[in-house]
């Protein structure tokens, strides 16, 4: 238990707990609370945070494709036969382009919303609620910021099309599945981090980023994604669900060449890609927070006192 405790502390933390003193407020007294805390604590916010924005995405994963839509039928299935799948799952798996569609909808409607709270967290520190100063003196980079990250990210979706091409994605065949996984895989993994850090400077068009902290800036996404050195949390918080998410797409191909001849089975395989690379991306979401909150509970210390605890959360 002790090694896998410290395993876990090691994957949330990046660094060793340090102790620190702090006075009761409660009896104003001068007696010392021996505290285990890091540097850059998870605000407290961030785990309903995490809640929310899975139910929200599992929501938008299983539901939106099933919507029904006004004249245009269900197409007869061509395969699978002798067992005849769900109910639900027939507008998911019978117009893959339409469900991908769907995906890439809800996507777009709430990454950005994530991405929103987490560059809060990077740029003011914490995810509660903003003060009247903060709110008069507003956000003068946040219009710029959102244009640079949208427009990255389309720049991203069609270098990925080509990786997914070369990772054995027909070229002629079935370029809308194609396009549309890009699109997704794009909204999910770069959209985040370019909202939240900034674009790297790669001198392309219609990016209205400064050229003046280019070498910072590329070290930055060098460190975390590259070299996987995330050192706070909120990039941690970027970091895993962007490996998940291309873990997911790419570990989702294998059942596709068993012969079960089932409906997601289909040459079109780009639906599943999606359906099983949202599995690992929010695994990504929720194992930064799961594990902080499992080393900070085995951390909880006593005060001299023993009637007060230290607290887990900033």
């Amino acid at each position: 238990m002790a090694s896998v405790l410290k395993a876990l502390k090691n994957i949330a933390f990046g660094s060793k707990p340090r102790r620190l003193h702090s006075h009761s407020a409660s009896d104003n007294s001068a007696s010392e609370l021996e505290l285990v805390s890091l540097p850059n604590v998870i605000p407290r916010q961030y785990p309903p945070l995490v809640l929310i924005h899975v139910i929200l995405l599992s929501s938008a994963l299983v539901l939106l494709p099933t919507t029904p839509i006004p004249n245009l039928p269900l197409p007869p299935p061509a395969r699978g036969l002798d067992k005849p799948q769900h109910p639900f799952l027939a507008p998911i798996t019978t117009r893959p382009v339409l469900t991908l569609a769907w995906a890439c909808l809800g996507a777009t409607l709430l990454i950005p919303w994530w991405a929103g709270s987490l560059r809060r967290w990077a740029h003011d520190g914490t995810l509660g609620p903003r003060t009247v100063e903060m709110r008069l003196a507003g956000d003068p980079r946040k219009q710029r910021d959102i244009w640079n990250a949208y427009i990255f990210t389309a720049y991203a979706a069609l270098v990925l099309h080509a990786v997914i091409v070369l990772f054995g994605a027909p070229f002629f065949q079935y370029v809308p599945h194609t396009a549309l996984l890009a699109l997704l895989l794009s909204l999910y993994t770069i959209f985040p981090p370019a909202y939240v850090l900034g674009p790297p400077r790669l001198g392309l068009p219609l990016l209205s980023a400064p050229s003046s902290d280019a070498v910072v800036q590329n070290d930055l996404w060098v460190r975390i994604f590259a070299e996987r050195d995330a050192k706070k949390p909120y990039e941690r918080a970027l970091l895993y669900p962007t490996y998940g998410g291309f873990l997911g797409a790419w570990v989702g191909v294998i059942p596709i060449g068993l012969d079960w001849d089932r409906p997601w089975q289909v040459t079109t395989i780009r639906a599943f890609y999606m359906e099983a690379g949202q599995l690992p991306y929010i695994a990504g979401i929720s194992s930064h927070s799961s594990s902080w909150c499992i080393v900070g509970l085995h951390n909880w210390r006593p005060a001299r006192t023993g009637h007060e605890c230290a607290p887990i959360f900033c």
